[in-house]
């Protein structure tokens, strides 16, 4: 029996890409029977130890980028609030990502923690660590989870660390950017790469 083909996707919720790819890598699994593996990472630390810069950090670039994430997004059809200010701060939130993955609880809330933050401006407002207290506390609560529980766990040295590990993972594997998968060992980085990793999908089945 052939086993299942999976996507890998690597993400922040800070990435305007990340959000449009999440809105329709899931399709893209569903369609084809494969697994969809989420991998949270720290963008900013992926950034410094790749060598790469972000396109924020390039008044040109960002300039286009934002014209093109809303060109993006009506191609998807889905919903966007460009968060302002931007880039907000996600350290708290990969935290709670990686403390809930090991709980099996991670997909819903990262599913309303990027509706919550793309799509309805309640991205966190500040780059303090108080500043997304209060947006991971309601993604959580919208997931169906303990606010106070998630936030505790995110907290903690365990999280702390499983975060770190998973960016250096990520990092030494070729991630430079999110959004990016694999598919086996086969990597695509960016949301306009999808049609590639639906070909690739494909391929194996």
């Amino acid at each position: 029996m052939q086993s299942m083909a999976r996507v890998e996707f690597y993400f922040d919720l800070v990435s305007p890409y990340s959000y449009l790819a999440h809105a329709r890598v899931y399709d893209l699994c569903r369609e084809r029977g494969a697994e969809l593996v989420l991998r949270p990472v720290l963008l900013g630390a992926v950034h410094r130890l790749s060598g790469n810069t972000a396109p924020v950090e390039v008044p040109a670039k960002a300039r286009y980028q934002h014209r093109d994430i809303h060109r993006w997004a009506v191609r998807y059809g889905v919903p966007l609030r460009f968060p302002d200010p931007f880039p907000f701060r996600t350290v708290t939130t990969m935290r709670a990502a990686v403390f809930l993955e090991e709980r099996g609880q991670m997909e819903r809330f990262v599913r309303e923690a990027f509706r919550l933050y793309w799509a309805e401006g309640g991205a966190p407002a500040g780059l303090e660590e108080a500043d997304e207290r209060g947006p991971v506390a309601e993604a959580a609560r919208r997931a169906g989870l303990d606010p106070g529980e998630v936030l505790e766990g995110a907290s903690s040295p365990p999280a702390r660390e499983a975060l770190r590990r998973a960016t250096s993972a990520a990092v030494e594997r070729g991630v430079f950017g999110t959004p990016t998968f694999f598919v086996g060992e086969e990597m695509f980085w960016g949301n306009d790469r999808l049609g590639f990793v639906g070909a690739a999908l494909d391929r194996l089945l």
